[in-house]
């Protein structure tokens, strides 16, 4: 090869060279006027997040009570609005209304419990009136844990021993009123081996415990305070409890602003405090959530 070619071997050499960087340059060219995308631009703003903000909470709790209970809830009506309202149910709601960070508590009055339940226009947020959790109040409503409990307490004649089983309850003389929980849990989770003794009245049930005619009465746990107040002389310990059921609970009004779940950790953070202690030994006497279960 002569000096001249390769020289113009070089030449043509570099000259791919510069054709091949030139065709990059254009290529990256058409490749910005396209559009990058949008995280390799540099120039783009930051892209944005949509939030959705939470429903606020109502300036107002509507909670629909029935005012048939004096311990659990009462109160005066006047031209079908509630005037004053006072009760273990009645300080559990305004309570809730605290800890879901609404300022005022209305309550509703209505006069019968089943329209609490399947009313199909329910202008209220919660109803609080002794519900159990069965399947009719589940269709317009959900249903939070339980606030109170449906056991039955054991009240025992003076002198006898405290039990510590339902074994040691099974042995024993039972009684309650006829026709009521009490008598429905004898026949159903007790099955004594004594026939028990079913009263006629709540007052005759107690004079056949003080009289040690029977060894000990089943009673609906939430009013048990009430029945061996002034009694502590002649009546034994309030110390156990037959499991019944499960529970008193708050209908939360399906679609309304208030939602079960957080009910549900309103009541666990009155129960985690000792709220629901105290509210339950003011109004009941004894909290029946401290009373030991026989198993």
């Amino acid at each position: 090869m002569t000096p001249h070619s390769a020289v113009r071997a070089i030449a043509g050499g570099l000259g791919v060279v510069a054709g091949i960087f030139t065709c990059i340059a254009l290529a990256a060219g058409v490749i910005v006027a396209l559009g990058l995308p949008a995280e390799s631009r540099a120039d783009d703003p930051p892209p944005t997040t949509t939030t959705v903000a939470p429903e606020p909470r109502p300036a107002e709790l509507v909670v629909a009570v029935g005012l048939g209970d004096p311990v659990l809830q009462a109160g005066v009506v006047r031209d079908g609005e509630v005037i004053l309202a006072r009760g273990l149910e009645v300080d559990i709601a305004r309570d809730l209304a605290r800890r879901l960070g609404i300022p005022r508590v209305r309550f509703v009055y209505v006069n019968r419990i089943s329209r609490l339940l399947v009313s199909a226009v329910r202008p209220w947020d919660l109803t609080i009136a002794s519900i159990r959790p069965v399947s009719a109040a589940a269709v317009t409503a959900d249903l939070s844990d339980p606030y109170l409990g449906t056991d039955q307490a054991v009240v025992l004649r003076r002198g006898l021993p405290r039990l510590s089983t339902l074994a040691d309850l099974r042995r024993k003389i039972i009684c309650a009123v006829r026709a009521s929980d009490g008598a429905q849990a004898i026949a159903g989770s007790v099955r004594p081996r004594v026939k028990p003794i079913l009263a006629h009245s709540e007052a005759r049930l107690l004079e056949i415990v003080q009289t040690g005619a029977c060894d000990g009465a089943l009673v609906d746990a939430k009013s048990v305070g009430q029945f061996v107040a002034g009694h502590g002389g002649i009546l034994g310990p309030v110390s156990a409890k037959v499991e019944r059921g499960h529970g008193y609970v708050v209908a939360v009004t399906k679609g309304g602003p208030i939602a079960v779940s957080d009910v549900d950790r309103a009541l666990a953070r009155m129960r985690a405090d000792g709220t629901m202690h105290r509210l339950a030994r003011q109004w009941l006497g004894i909290d029946p959530a401290r009373l030991r279960p026989l198993r």
